[in-house]
């Protein structure tokens, strides 16, 4: 049997089709619907509680007990297991662990997954997954070859273990898009210099969620990956300049576009593939694609080359008074990828710079272009304008293809009831800690990322409200001079949420 193995840690929310006469072995979505089920939830929360208190103990804890208790709540948020997950992935993650994980990234405790030299170091730490990699360690000596999936270089130190786990005597093939970008520095690890790098057809994705057995019928196109040919239904990654070419996508079969944006002002807007475009043409776009049943899903790119932060200031307000697209699910760092051709974006020059020489597995280039945001501006400025489209609607739980076909739907804000958050959990902490002499409660909000202390008074009325209250009774046990003032302070800490009906 021939083994296509898909290793940690990629875009879970996708199985692919099995080319003809391989096997798939995903180890990455057999890791995730592991950590999340219950039994395995129990077992990591108690190892916590038997383990010396320390702050990286105890944050480990609320994070897996505030996943447990999302995924018991009643509804179908179809972000609320994601965002359980990203808690979990968090939790289990902590030293000694070699990897951090996320919901949609990897990070390395020490360096980068740009250098081979570290995701080697890397791959023979303990990893939270290293039980799948065992697991599928035991198949290799009866496979008749075994090709290693890669899509992205967090993907690389899992596939470095599983390398060296393979046996002399099986054929190892090492594919995907970017073992393509990467193959002669690929080949210089000492795991991978017996393996060959085939360039083969790209996998067909489809859309799954965790608790699903199997894929719906929709292909998923990843970034930089082309629609399907026979034109069937398909939802994913999209350039400006393809979206405005509204008539041609829908031919194609795209049923939701996801597209990055750089600025979107009066004057135009700037796709990330570099499009400049009269805004009344986007306009004209998006209502021949809404006719037709197509959901956009925007990322807005921060950074990009000649866009100053008064041009960002400028388009997060246009985008508060003209919510141009269905959903801006989040925000992320203009790259230049590597390979990109061009010398510049939406007619402003980039001059790229060179890349450092011990970074051999490098996805972008560093760049100079006039009038962009500094380097060193860019992580506050990406902070700040993230948490404040927070403030107008939920953002994804990660870059996964579930959350964008599945935006967040939420209760018209500002009525007359309230109820819990749906992404906040009522989380107790045993007293361990000298900050914590007695047991105390938080709530926790895996949306927001934000922890508040609790009142253990309050505790009982709030668990209550999963289901909407009138606000005028919520508080009724609480003395009336204090009833405003509760109830302001939770609403604005994202514990509660006033709804309509």
């Amino acid at each position: 049997m021939k083994l296509l193995v898909l290793p940690p840690h990629r875009d879970v929310t996708c199985l692919p089709d099995a080319p003809e006469g391989w096997h798939v072995v995903d180890v990455a979505r057999a890791f995730c619907q592991r950590v999340l089920a219950p039994e395995t939830l129990a077992r990591a929360v108690e190892a916590r509680e038997g383990a010396p208190a320390t702050p990286q103990t105890m944050r480990e804890l609320l994070l897996l007990r505030a996943a447990m208790a999302l995924l018991r709540r009643s509804g179908t948020d179809a972000h609320r297991p994601l965002r359980a997950l990203g808690a979990t992935l968090t939790a289990l993650s902590g030293a000694p662990s070699g990897v951090r994980l996320r919901l949609d990234d990897l990070e390395l405790e020490g360096g980068s997954t740009e250098r081979t030299a570290d995701v080697l170091r890397a791959s023979a730490q303990p990893a939270p997954y290293d039980e799948e990699l065992a697991r599928v360690a035991e198949r290799f000596s009866g496979a008749e070859r075994v090709r290693l999936w890669l899509e992205k270089d967090q993907q690389v130190p899992a596939a470095v273990a599983l390398a060296v786990a393979c046996p002399a005597t099986v054929p190892l093939e090492v594919a995907g898009p970017f073992a393509n970008t990467h193959r002669a520095a690929l080949a210089t690890l000492p795991p991978f210099q017996r393996a060959s790098f085939p360039e083969v057809a790209p996998l067909r994705w489809r859309v799954a969620p965790l608790e699903a057995t199997g894929p719906e019928p929709l292909t998923w196109v990843p970034e930089g990956a082309r629609p399907p040919e026979d034109r069937g239904a398909w939802a994913g990654h999209v350039s400006l300049g393809a979206l405005l070419s509204a008539d041609a996508l829908l031919a194609s079969g795209c049923r939701t576009a996801v597209v990055g944006f750089c600025s979107v002002e009066e004057g135009g807007v700037l796709g990330s593939d570099g499009t400049r475009a009269p805004l009344e043409t986007l306009i004209s776009a998006l209502e021949r694609l809404r006719s037709a049943g197509v959901r956009v899903v925007t990322e807005w790119w921060v950074g990009a080359p000649g866009v100053d932060e008064a041009a960002h200031e400028r388009t997060f307000t246009l985008l508060g008074q003209r919510p141009l697209f269905d959903w801006v699910s989040g925000v992320r760092q203009f790259h230049w990828t590597r390979g990109r051709a061009g010398s510049e974006l939406g007619g402003v020059p980039v001059h790229l710079l060179a890349m450092a020489e011990d970074r051999d597995l490098t996805r972008s280039h560093p760049f100079e272009a006039p009038g962009t945001v500094t380097h060193a501006r860019l992580p506050e400025l990406l902070g700040s304008l993230a948490g404040r489209l927070l403030q107008r609607a939920p953002l994804s739980p990660g870059r996964v293809a579930w959350a964008s076909l599945h935006p967040p739907v939420r209760s018209t804000p500002g009525g007359e009831r309230i109820r819990l958050d749906g992404d906040c959990a009522l989380v107790q902490l045993p007293a361990t800690l000298e900050a914590a002499p007695k047991p105390t409660w938080y709530a926790a909000n895996l949306r927001t990322g934000g922890v508040l202390a609790m009142d253990a008074r309050l505790v009982p009325l709030v668990s209550k409200w999963e289901s909407p209250v009138p606000a005028t009774e919520a508080f009724a046990a609480l003395p009336e001079s204090q009833r405003a003032k509760v109830e302001a302070a939770l609403v604005g800490r994202a514990v509660l949420e006033r709804v309509q009906g």
